[in-house]
């Protein structure tokens, strides 16, 4: 067995479904757990992409790359973030993420999740905006 290296951009692409996505979002996963469930992906959001409302079994942790993010927990005012920025999502707390609806680009960030997701309705364009 040998050490492998790949570049992220030459990681197998999936554009995230219109079930769980609003807008063009692209998932490149970079790693899974053979245990308990755990991912981390490579999630590029284009302008005005974002997930749906969902939550998780377990923590969730984003690392926002490139571009500007917002995440927002249901009921709370959402945060804006920026590259370097690490959101921590309690387990089963409801919350949506994706570009900020001011990012002309896309945004990209590095969501590493713990557990199950259990998707919820699409965030509306007064939530994305508010």
């Amino acid at each position: 067995m040998s050490i492998s290296l790949e570049h992220a951009k030459d990681l197998p692409a999936r554009q995230g479904s219109a079930d769980n996505f609003t807008g063009a979002v692209q998932v490149r996963h970079v790693a899974a757990s053979q245990g308990q469930p755990m991912g981390v992906g490579q999630v590029t959001f284009e302008r005005g992409g974002r997930t749906h409302w969902h939550r998780h079994s377990g923590e969730q942790v984003l690392y926002f790359l490139q571009g500007q993010g917002r995440v927002q927990q249901r009921g709370e005012q959402p945060n804006d973030a920026v590259p370097g920025d690490v959101a921590r999502i309690p387990a089963g707390v409801e919350h949506w993420h994706g570009a900020h609806p001011d990012e002309q680009h896309a945004m990209t960030h590095l969501s590493i999740t713990s557990g199950t997701t259990t998707w919820l309705e699409p965030v509306s364009e007064e939530e994305y905006r508010s």
